[in-house]
């Protein structure tokens, strides 16, 4: 990789940008200054944060700012693919310092005078944690010399440990020493030497280790694998699909829908390495001895948008799976088990109703949240060789949430001896499972006409949105009137600034102004959101230090946004609750000493944030013709007393980049959401 740019050519091309940007020249200097900025200058960290490099980034921004620059679409792509290259850089740079960290090993010296010797690391985790341990790794033989570092030994043995039992993509790091009677995490022992070290062994070369990877979150936000896709991840040449994984059976008409021409954002399948998804990062590994049937692939259901490929929208929530093709635990075969491997499949906590019995006096209500979708990836066999657990990947998420089904009809409630463990897999209770029908195992190629699916009775489930587009939609004077009194309502202080999640558990973000055309896109979407009602807040920011905050230096007061789950339900603009029912209190709200991660990140340049609830947003639209004006006519609604709409909240905000912070329940699911304007 070429050093970052130095500071006199970041400085000089600065001046160059601003004196092309200056009010009457024409556009077309400041696009081949972008041009020159674009293929002469590498963004690394150290240089961004110099005050050249944050200067460099100001003028980017300015020099498309003005009334006159905004619509002016040349300039604009220019100032965007050099802030694209930027990005790519940094995040190029982030991936290879992770990867060197996880997987670089320094060299023994070869010199002829150096003493080599072996350590054997051995696990002992089970032998010290307060919860039983089934999983024990063979030891580990590990050349040093006693003269380096102990951190070279430790982290020969940490690579070697990893490539056999983690995912490239998620590894162990965090281990403990057994030193006499003390522990000591190995990452304290590093500076000392390894001959050092030897002296506090109980026996001698034997490195005796604990892990302590109960919680190892943070190693997955550190993973390039959060940067990218499934399909576009890359794994390293020593994680290969073992020969023995089986191949799955493809959805119907796959092969026929692999280069055939397709709709703008027509949905379909790709066909993806099962070991491109971590799970947890140590059971989806290729030295996997459980479970005995593992998928080579996943059929992952995606759509092409504008600018690139997505998880195409399927409501988890659904019915998805024909009445015929549910399959209860107790009568499921090995072949209609293996047939789920590699494909979408949605389970249910309740029984599905007989449709022999006789009617009931009232109609039972079907319980969608019952309901799961995920990717089935794993069979595993009982000592009979019949099914006993399909292990699975949530779809939501990015696939990392791992759960198990019982298909032994025993409703087994746990997974092995390990239930106390934290480690212990989520076991979902399983009234019966099968392969979901998706839209494009519904229709034919490019707008063939909709057919039958073969066992779903007298109607196929509808693509979802096809019921709101066939109500007639308001004119956008209707519409405006209409969102208009919800609007007052909702910022008003007796009433509750509430929102309402799908079941799709989605938020999406951005800059409003760059969102608002019929095919374009928010830039942040953030998914395994809780569904229900959520309230929403905007507060001033606090800084860390108590001080005076940059932003308010510069006029604009700090605020907080945020977003956080409430209770099950719907939301009615039309009766909107009291603000008494949903009190913000510390005691019932994620605070800042939660466990908060980055979920979505987006940037403005001199346009308005927001961030929605794409299922309330879908709804807003519907009901009217126009989707550039109803969205333009929500940019005007901050006006310091209108900031809720009913889809979210529209705000003024500098320009610049920004992180959606998200905090989960014990399930996974995000509860809450937060925004530093």
């Amino acid at each position: 990789m070429a050093p970052s740019t130095d500071e006199a050519t970041v400085k000089k091309l600065t001046e160059e940008l601003k004196n092309a940007a200056v009010h009457g020249k024409p556009s077309v200097g400041i696009i081949e200054v972008l041009k020159r900025i674009k293929d002469e200058v590498v963004w690394t960290t150290s240089m961004s944060e110099t005050e050249g490099g944050r200067a460099l980034e100001g003028a980017l921004y300015r020099c498309s700012a003005s009334l006159e620059r905004r619509e002016d679409k040349d300039l604009q792509a220019s100032v965007a693919a050099v802030f694209d290259a930027k990005n790519l850089e940094l995040r190029d740079e982030e991936i290879r310092e992770v990867e060197a960290r996880w997987w670089d090993t320094a060299p023994l010296s070869q010199d002829a005078d150096s003493e080599h010797i072996e350590l054997e690391f051995r696990d002992v985790t089970s032998q010290h944690k307060s919860y039983p341990v089934t999983e024990v790794w063979p030891p580990e033989t590990v050349e040093c010399a006693p003269s380096e570092p102990f951190e070279n030994a430790a982290q020969r043995f940490r690579v070697q440990a990893n490539k056999k039992h983690r995912h490239p993509f998620w590894p162990s790091r965090h281990f403990d020493a057994i030193l006499g009677t003390e522990r000591a995490s190995m990452d304290t022992l590093g500076t000392r030497t390894v001959a050092d070290v030897l002296g506090d062994l109980s026996e001698d070369r034997v490195v005796e280790y604990v892990r302590n990877d109960e919680d190892n979150q943070m190693e997955f936000q550190r993973s390039p694998a959060r940067h990218f896709s499934f399909w576009d991840r890359t794994l390293p040449e020593w994680c290969m699909t073992p020969d023995h994984w089986v191949e799955p059976v493809p959805p119907p008409r796959f092969l026929e829908q692999l280069n055939a021409p397709r709709a703008p954002n027509e949905p379909y399948y790709k066909k993806v390495p099962t070991l491109h998804v971590t799970g947890r990062g140590r059971r989806i590994v290729p030295s996997a001895t459980k479970p005995e049937l593992i998928a080579r692939s996943l059929f992952v259901p995606v759509q092409d948008g504008p600018a690139h490929t997505m998880n195409a929208v399927v409501d988890p929530a659904g019915d998805l799976v024909p009445r015929s093709a549910q399959l209860t635990p107790d009568k499921i075969t090995i072949d209609e088990a293996r047939a789920m491997l590699g494909r979408v499949v949605q389970s249910s906590t309740e029984p599905r109703s007989d449709p022999d019995a006789p009617p009931a006096g009232k109609r039972r209500k079907v319980n969608y949240e019952a309901y799961t979708l995920g990717f089935a990836w794993g069979l595993e066999l009982d000592a009979n060789g019949g099914p006993a657990w399909l292990h699975c990947v949530k779809w939501e998420g990015g696939g990392t949430i791992e759960y198990v089904l019982d298909l032994s009809g025993q409703n087994r409630r746990a997974y092995s001896e390990d239930a106390d463990s934290p480690l212990a897999l989520w076991v979902i209770p399983c009234a019966w499972v099968g392969i979901a029908v998706l839209p494009m195992d519904q229709k034919g190629i490019s707008g063939e006409t909709e057919k039958t699916v073969e066992g779903a009775g007298d109607k196929a489930a509808p693509r979802v949105g096809e019921a709101e587009k066939q109500k007639p939609a308001m004119s956008f004077e209707e519409w405006s009137s209409r969102t208009d009194k919800w609007i007052r309502n909702l910022n008003k202080k007796k009433f509750a600034p509430v929102v309402e999640v799908g079941v799709d558990g989605t938020f999406v973000g951005g800059d409003l102004g760059m969102s608002k055309g019929d095919e374009d896109e928010f830039e942040a979407e953030i998914t395994g959101a809780k569904p229900g009602i959520w309230l929403m807040s905007i507060e001033p920011a606090e800084t860390e230090d108590g001080g005076e905050d940059e932003d308010d230096l510069m006029g604009a007061t700090p605020k907080i946004i945020r977003f956080v789950w409430k209770s099950d339900g719907s939301v009615n603009y039309g009766a909107l609750p009291r603000a008494s029912v949903f009190q913000r209190t510390a005691a019932a709200d994620p605070d800042d000493d939660a466990e908060w991660e980055v979920v979505g990140t987006f940037s403005v340049d001199s346009g308005t944030p927001c961030l929605f609830s794409k299922y309330a947003l879908d709804e807003l639209l519907a009901a009217g013709e126009d989707r550039e004006a109803m969205l333009e006519s929500l940019m005007d609604m901050d006006e310091g007393d209108k900031v809720f709409v009913p889809a979210g909240i529209v705000v003024v905000g500098n320009d610049g980049g920004y992180e959606i912070e998200g905090t989960r329940d014990a399930e996974g699911r995000i509860i809450a959401l937060r925004l530093r304007l």
